[in-house]
C-alpha cells in the first residue's frame, strides 16, 4: 500500500504566517462537482498542503472514495474527510476550520474551480504582508477554459456581464440600477451592526495588485486560520445559510483589511434554483439579515429601524427581478412578503436563546411545516443543505 502523505504539523494559529494553504470545502450531494473542485486545486502551481472536506451527504463515504481517487491520480495530498455534525453550511465551515492546520484557508465552494495560478498569487500577497494587516483575500470570478456549464449548472455574475463593455453613460446607468434599484451588490444585501469603534482602525494602504473590499463572497474566500478561529461562522443558521459569508466577512473587518486580488481567478458554478426554492431562499436571505442585527447590534432601536427601511427596499427590488426573469408567479417577491410575516416573532425573541430558536424556525420554514404552508420537498432540509 502506498503510504498516505501526512498533514502539516500541528502548530498555533499565527496572525502573520503564510507558510502553506489548505483547501477547506463544505459539501452536500455534489460528488462530481466536488471531485472537479479538488482536481482543479491539485493542478495549482502551488499545491495545497492539505485538503479538508466536511460532507453533509448521506453517502459521504462514497463521495470520499471519489475524492481519494482524484487525489491518488494527482500524486497524493493529505486528506481529512469527515461527515458533518449538522446540515448547516456554517457548522460545516467551522468544523473544517477546527480540523485544518495550514496558515491560510481557501474556504471555497464545492462548485468552484481554482485557476492554476490562483493559489500562488494569493499566497504571495499574504506572504508579503508581514504585519498581518490583510486578514482575508478574495479571488475574482473568471471563466476557466474547458469548464463548460452543463444542464444543472449556470454561470454566476450575470449582472456584471450586463454592464461590461457598454458605453460609459449606459454602463453608469446600469450600475446605478443594479446598485440602488435592484440591490444587487453585496454591500446592499447586508446591514452593518457594529459601532464605528469596533471596526479596524489601522493603516488602509494596500500593496499594488490588491483592491480593498468590505465583503468576500463564500465561493472565493481565503483567510488566515487564526482569524477563522477568532470569528467563527454563525452556527445559528441552518441549511445553505444564506448571507453567512457576508456576516462573517463583515466581522473579519474588525481585525484587518479585506481585499480582492483581481489577477487571481476562480471559476464558479451555481446550481440553478427552482421557483419554490427561489421563494424560500429570498425569505431566508431577508430573515437572516434581521437575525444578524438582532443578535449582534448594540443599538437595537436604531439598527432595527434601519432594517425596516432596508426590508422595504429589498422587497420592492424583488418584483422587477421576477418580471425580468419571466417568473410570473413572483416567487422572490412572495418570498420577501413571507419574510415579513415571520419578522415580528424573530424580533421579539430574547437574544440569549435566539440561535437555537432561529434554527428551529428555519427548519420549519424550509420543510413547509409552518401554519398555512404545505410541504415543499424542493426546499426541505434533507433536499439541499448547501445548495
Amino acid at each position: 500500500m502506498i503510504p498516505q502523505p501526512q498533514p502539516p504539523a500541528e502548530r498555533p494559529a499565527s496572525p502573520v504566517a503564510a507558510q502553506d494553504w489548505a483547501l477547506c470545502v463544505s459539501t452536500y450531494q455534489r460528488g462530481k462537482l466536488l471531485c472537479d473542485c479538488v482536481r482543479a486545486a491539485l493542478a495549482s502551481t502551488e499545491r495545497p498542503a492539505e485538503i479538508v472536506i466536511v460532507d453533509a451527504s448521506a453517502d459521504w463515504a462514497q463521495n470520499r472514495e471519489g475524492v481519494e481517487a482524484v487525489i491518488a491520480a494527482a500524486g497524493g495530498c493529505p486528506l481529512t474527510y469527515v461527515p458533518a455534525r449538522r446540515k448547516s453550511l456554517t457548522v460545516q465551515r467551522n468544523q473544517a476550520v477546527a480540523l485544518a492546520r495550514a496558515d491560510i484557508l481557501f474556504m471555497i465552494d464545492d462548485d468552484a474551480l481554482l485557476h492554476s495560478d490562483c493559489a500562488a498569487q494569493i499566497m504571495a500577497h499574504y506572504r508579503a504582508d508581514t504585519q498581518g494587516r490583510i486578514v482575508a483575500i478574495s479571488a475574482r470570478n473568471a471563466p476557466l477554459a474547458g469548464a463548460e456549464a452543463g444542464d444543472e449548472r449556470k454561470q454566476t455574475n450575470r449582472a456584471g456581464a450586463l454592464a461590461r463593455g457598454r458605453a460609459g453613460p449606459v454602463q453608469r446607468g446600469i450600475d446605478l440600477a443594479l446598485h440602488h434599484l435592484l440591490m444587487i451588490p453585496a454591500e446592499q444585501r447586508f446591514l452593518g451592526y457594529d459601532r464605528p469603534e469596533r471596526r479596524w482602525q489601522g493603516d488602509t494602504t494596500l500593496p499594488q495588485g490588491l483592491l480593498r473590499v468590505d465583503f468576500i463572497v463564500g465561493f472565493a474566500m481565503t483567510l488566515r486560520r487564526h482569524l477563522a478561529l477568532r470569528e467563527p461562522f454563525d452556527e445559528g443558521l441552518a441549511g445553505s445559510s444564506i448571507a453567512e459569508d457576508l456576516d462573517a466577512s463583515y466581522r473579519f473587518g474588525r481585525h484587518g483589511m479585506l481585499a480582492i486580488a483581481p489577477d487571481a481567478h476562480i471559476h464558479h458554478f451555481e446550481a440553478a434554483a427552482g421557483r419554490d426554492r427561489r421563494r424560500i431562499s429570498t425569505m431566508l436571505a431577508m430573515l437572516n439579515i434581521a437575525y444578524f442585527v438582532r443578535r449582534n447590534s448594540e443599538r437595537q432601536g436604531r439598527d432595527l429601524a434601519r432594517y425596516a427601511l432596508w426590508y422595504l427596499r429589498m422587497t420592492l427590488a424583488e418584483l422587477p427581478k421576477d418580471i425580468a426573469g419571466g417568473r410570473w408567479d413572483l416567487p422572490q417577491f412572495r418570498g420577501a412578503l413571507l419574510a415579513g410575516r415571520n419578522l415580528p416573532a424573530l424580533l421579539r425573541q430574547p437574544r440569549a436563546g435566539l440561535p437555537a430558536w432561529y434554527q428551529d424556525l428555519q427548519t420549519r420554514l424550509m420543510a413547509g411545516t409552518t401554519p398555512g404552508h404545505g410541504p415543499n420537498n424542493a426546499t426541505a432540509p434533507d433536499q439541499g443543505a448547501n445548495g
